[in-house]
């Protein structure tokens, strides 16, 4: 038996809904259970953001569940085929729980994205903190008064879901300050994906990885164009066939939901996706470190690589060893994220090792270049 002999009412927008929200919804749940394992198994980092997160996954979750209920019922089918098998009741009581939830997700993600970049800055940037800190509070302050006027659009409150009492609902100064609210939404999801990169450029790294991250943490732009077009689908709550049109606004409000999460949870999962990615990020020796030639003990020949170069020191004596293990520093310890170089040794003997400065596997990183192989001297 298919979903549309089972629930009439299920039609129109509603089947690709479902499927768009279940495909998101899938692909952010393994992302928070890859982020939970990475807390608990490999680094102390971003306790507070996970546990945010968390919280914005479950609104979320409860958001997609009523949405399925509400597709079920009618959402994003046409009203005449709604109200003629009689499902306007179940499609007016499962959307607008759908509304509610959805008022208390999109604030906690944004907070959660908020509370995991102040973490990642540290206190090496108040100006960003501050900034932040401002955004998270903005998107809690002006969601209360949307989370209320939910349940007081109608008087008394269940004509909200009485299909007989429509005409004692005012859904206007509801609609009217989401256009509001979606334009804070919008820009503070913009604003929260420039911000990593914004971090991450001035960084010396590989940069492939750069621009790699600074891609993959600036995808939160979607969840700014999503917050643009529900805001603007906002206005068929007030259309004749309102149950059509609303339809267009749970699409992108569940993109808006789920990018977020997906989004967040990119770079502290980086340190499970390290390893593959050796063979196409390799780090270099910064520009502005000194470079260093010698000879070789055995032949005049100077050696710095293929370069015949003049050597300032003794043959006897190679000059110190500027390994290029690099690393961008994410324990809360750390502060902000910094380079961190692998330290200099000079050594008396041709055996050239390089040395790894970073030796605690229980707090590792997220990002952990790879180290050039030690070279001996001819």
């Amino acid at each position: 038996m298919s979903l549309h002999d089972q629930y009439p009412a299920y039609g129109g927008r509603g089947p690709s809904d479902l499927r768009l929200g279940i495909a998101l919804g899938t692909i952010a749940t393994i992302f928070m259970v890859m982020r939970v394992y990475v807390r608990l198994r490999v680094n102390k980092f971003g306790t507070t953001a996970l546990m945010l997160s968390l919280l914005a996954w479950f609104f979320t979750t409860l958001t997609q569940i009523f949405g399925i209920l509400s597709i079920l019922h009618g959402l994003g089918n046409h009203i005449t085929i709604i109200t003629a098998v009689g499902e306007l009741h179940n499609f007016l009581l499962f959307t607008w729980i759908t509304v509610f939830f959805f008022n208390l997700a999109i604030p906690t993600g944004k907070v959660a994205v908020a509370a995991f970049l102040i973490e990642m800055n540290g206190p090496s940037n108040p100006k960003i903190r501050r900034s932040l800190i401002a955004v998270a509070v903005l998107n809690i302050v002006l969601n209360i008064p949307q989370l209320l006027m939910v349940w007081f659009q109608c008087t008394p409150v269940n004509s909200l879901w009485n299909p007989l009492q429509q005409a004692d609902c005012d859904h206007r100064k509801s609609v009217y300050y989401t256009y509001f609210v979606g334009a804070i939404a919008a820009l503070s999801d913009f604003y929260l994906a420039i911000v990593p990169i914004h971090m991450l450029i001035p960084l010396r790294i590989d940069r492939k990885l750069k621009w790699g991250l600074s891609f993959l943490m600036g995808l939160g732009v979607f969840a700014g164009v999503a917050a643009i077009v529900r805001t603007w689908a906002a206005k068929f709550i007030l259309d004749v066939d309102s149950s059509y049109g609303v339809g267009v606004l749970f699409q992108w409000g569940e993109v808006e939901e789920w990018i977020v999460l997906i989004c967040m949870s990119i770079p502290p999962v980086w340190p499970l996706f390290r390893p593959f990615t050796h063979r196409f990020i390799s780090s270099s020796v910064s520009r502005s470190q000194p470079q260093y030639a010698y000879r070789n003990q055995y032949g005049s020949q100077p050696l710095y690589g293929s370069t015949a170069v003049a050597s300032p020191l003794s043959p006897s004596f190679p000059p110190p060893l500027i390994t290029t293990t690099i690393s961008i520093s994410s324990m809360k310890e750390a502060g902000a994220s910094t380079i961190v170089p692998s330290e200099a040794s000079p050594r008396n003997s041709n055996e050239r090792v390089p040395h790894n400065i970073i030796t605690d596997q229980k707090n590792a990183p997220w990002v952990e270049l790879k180290e050039m192989d030690g070279k001996r001297s001819p």
